[in-house]
């Protein structure tokens, strides 16, 4: 089992730690609820540097990965961060990513802990001969996420210069007051639908970041957050999960995912996709919510006027809204936003609702 560089840190707040993807991880500190509503309302910060790191350079990396990826990779600007996937000859997603643009001829590419090794092997069975360099940075870097409403209140204390936040899907490469001589990538971008930023460190500076984070948000109500509440945040926003609601047999448009694909350019995967566009797709991924209490979980079944027409994929109790929601693929006559359904939780059919994603919405 292999630790972050923030493994005591952990121990040290109380931490339970599970095992996850071959990593030591905190599970949760405070508890799921409190901690899930720690980072709707004020700030939480998370160790996710268990998820894979790849540096890509060279005079032909961006023509590469646009071949690589279905999303528009071309149209990215500079310092502009974009979600996108991984997908085999028939359309299913090996993984989903995320990749940032670091200059003309130089990309980062974060991607799923389980998938590290299979991402790898992917990009270099295709990587070309000549004009691409890959670098594995996963175990010489940490990955920290900052995420909340108060987040940008903190972490301008550790930014020298800070005035202007950074833009969604933006990032910027700054030294901070921990850093000094040492810059880092800060991204607007995160899981969990709050205003908030990934952070990617040298392994060793990963301690003192942390340490500057939490006393920067000691007075703003700020929190360490494990991977318990960072599950039923993404939930809350019907954010997608690899191996739950993707897997290499499932296309982005079943995972109702086409908002990423450009279909204007060449990519892996694309013939198939084309054919489910204009053919339609037998199944589609649904948001519901429970009618009345209990938690819908993995692998439940959906039945509509007493037939199976469905598999719950995520599912358990919304903390923001005191209710069991979920997803799950259904048959795509049975997924009209608002039709009635019924899960079978351990037995018992309990009525649910097809809803609009995302199950949660702020207050304006």
């Amino acid at each position: 089992m292999k630790r972050t560089a923030l493994f005591e840190v952990h121990q040290i707040h109380g931490a339970k730690i599970v095992p996850f993807a071959g990593w030591e991880m905190p599970l949760s500190y405070s508890g799921v609820t409190d901690e899930h509503s720690t980072v709707r309302h004020a700030a939480g910060l998370f160790d996710v540097s268990h998820m894979g790191r790849f540096d890509l350079s060279g005079s032909g990396v961006e023509e590469f990965l646009d071949k690589m990826i279905p999303g528009p990779l071309l149209k990215l600007s500079g310092a502009g961060a974009l979600y996108s996937m991984f997908l085999n000859e028939a359309g299913g997603i090996i993984d989903d990513i995320y990749i940032y643009k670091r200059g003309i001829d130089h990309y980062l590419i974060i991607v799923n802990a389980a998938n590290r090794e299979k991402d790898k092997r992917w990009l270099k069975q295709h990587l070309p001969k000549t004009g691409v360099a890959f670098e594995d940075i996963t175990e010489e870097t940490a990955l920290l996420a900052l995420q909340g409403p108060r987040s940008w209140e903190i972490l301008q204390q550790v930014m020298p210069f800070a005035k202007t936040e950074i833009a969604l899907r933006k990032f910027v490469e700054v030294e901070l007051v921990p850093t000094r001589g040492v810059k880092v990538l800060i991204a607007r971008t995160g899981y969990t639908g709050e205003r908030g930023y990934e952070i990617v460190i040298p392994a060793e500076n990963a301690v003192a970041v942390w340490h500057a984070l939490m006393e920067a948000g000691s007075n703003l109500g700020i929190k360490p957050i494990g991977l318990g509440a960072r599950d039923t945040l993404r939930l809350e926003m019907g954010y997608p999960l690899y191996g739950q609601e993707m897997d290499e047999k499932t296309t982005p448009i079943e995972a109702s995912l086409s908002q990423f694909v450009d279909f204007e350019k060449e990519f892996i995967g694309k013939n198939r996709l084309l054919e489910q566009r204009e053919q339609g797709v037998p199944k589609k991924l649904v948001g519901f919510e429970l009618l009345v209490r209990g938690i819908p979980r993995v692998g439940h079944l959906i039945y509509s006027d007493q037939k199976e027409v469905g598999r719950v994929t995520s599912g358990n109790y919304a903390p923001s809204l005191k209710k069991g929601i979920g997803m799950g693929y259904i048959n795509v006559h049975f997924s009209e936003v608002g039709s009635e359904l019924l899960v079978d939780i351990r037995g018992k059919a309990s009525t649910a609702v097809i809803v609009k994603k995302p199950f949660y919405r702020k207050k304006k």
